[in-house]
């Protein structure tokens, strides 16, 4: 074989040689690089759904149950006044007293009255059996009568009026007169407010109107206090032209006073249940389009994302919807990584 044939041969053969060495070499620089790159680790925690009952929280405040002005309905000096200023009346009790010499003796007059009617309607039904007496007479000694009857009712109830009495067990909040005083009718002698029960009251928005009906069951919270259950009485139907939020009252038991009107408080009162997840509010994200999210993993080890809703809160976390029954989510760790990434998991219960 010619010389030069063999050293053209040998120098194909060489770089035949050296061309599979470079290729080999960046094979193995590729491999050793793939395996260089570690998975961001992640930690991860089951969550299954569960049962919530949501709860409304509203701003409020207390009122009495009843407020009533006591006025007079006939005029007279005052000369008693049993209801001191802030003190409990039972019903019935007198709180202010007029003067009744008069009025006694009006009440007399009208019984006079009414005796002498009676007795000449009957001398005048008498006369007509034995037929001395005409039908107008009659009639007129009937009409007499009757007016005599209105009137002595009319003095029986001013007799009664004398006495203003409470009409139901409450406090006097105001009683601007005192004794010698003359009270015209019409004119205030207490304002009485009841306590026991007790209203409280809040608006509510017109989204969660609907979830409310009466008698609910509530609970009022006030500060330095202990709280105390109530039952909503009362839903407006009309919303307030301002706020275009609804009146809502509740009532609550107050036997021993220890409330008074005006306390500021907060009505809590549960809705129906339904089903949610409870988790730590700190995996809570918000997405590019400004949606709360989680960041949970399936089955391979890759994020995913999902939207969710804040139901309510807890003294453990936030209950949200939008989650399978039951979801692995990532609670350390889920702001380094992105939906679509492959990651490398362990659980909170292996620490």
């Amino acid at each position: 074989m010619n010389h030069n044939i063999r050293i053209a041969i040998l120098i194909v053969i060489a770089t035949v040689f050296w061309l599979a060495s470079g290729v080999l070499s960046t094979q193995s620089k590729d491999h050793i690089q793939s395996e260089s790159v570690a998975l961001t680790k992640v930690q991860v925690e089951e969550f299954s759904v569960r049962r919530f009952m949501p709860e409304i929280r509203l701003r409020s405040f207390t009122a009495p149950f009843r407020v009533v002005d006591l006025k007079a309905e006939i005029s007279g000096s005052v000369v008693a006044v049993p209801g001191r200023r802030g003190s409990l009346v039972e019903a019935g009790q007198v709180v202010c007293a007029l003067d009744k010499d008069d009025t006694q003796q009006q009440l007399n007059q009208s019984r006079a009255q009414l005796q002498q009617a009676e007795i000449a309607f009957a001398g005048a039904q008498q006369l007509k059996t034995a037929g001395f007496q005409s039908e107008l007479a009659i009639a007129e000694a009937k009409a007499k009568l009757e007016a005599t009857k209105l009137a002595f009712k009319r003095s029986e109830i001013n007799a009664q009026n004398i006495k203003i009495k409470a009409p139901f067990t409450a406090i006097v909040e105001r009683r601007p007169v005192e004794v010698g005083d003359f009270l015209a009718v019409g004119q205030l002698c207490a304002r009485l407010v009841e306590l026991s029960p007790l209203k409280i009251i809040a608006q509510v928005s017109e989204a969660d109107v609907v979830k409310l009906k009466l008698g609910d069951r509530a609970v009022a919270t006030f500060e330095g206090r202990q709280p105390v259950e109530a039952n909503l009485t009362y839903i407006a139907h009309e919303a307030n032209a301002m706020t275009r939020n609804y009146l809502v009252e509740a009532k609550t038991e107050n036997t021993d006073l220890a409330l008074r009107a005006g306390i500021s408080a907060t009505l809590s009162l549960n809705l129906p249940a339904i089903e949610a997840h409870l988790i730590p509010s700190s995996l809570i994200l918000l997405d590019a389009d400004g949606d709360t999210v989680v960041r949970a993993v399936d089955k391979d080890n890759v994020v995913f994302q999902l939207k969710v809703k804040a139901v309510g809160e807890d003294k453990n976390g936030i209950w949200v919807q939008g989650l399978p029954n039951t979801v692995n989510l990532i609670t350390v760790g889920q702001n380094y990584v992105s939906q679509g990434q492959q990651i490398e998991i362990y659980f909170s219960a292996d620490l």
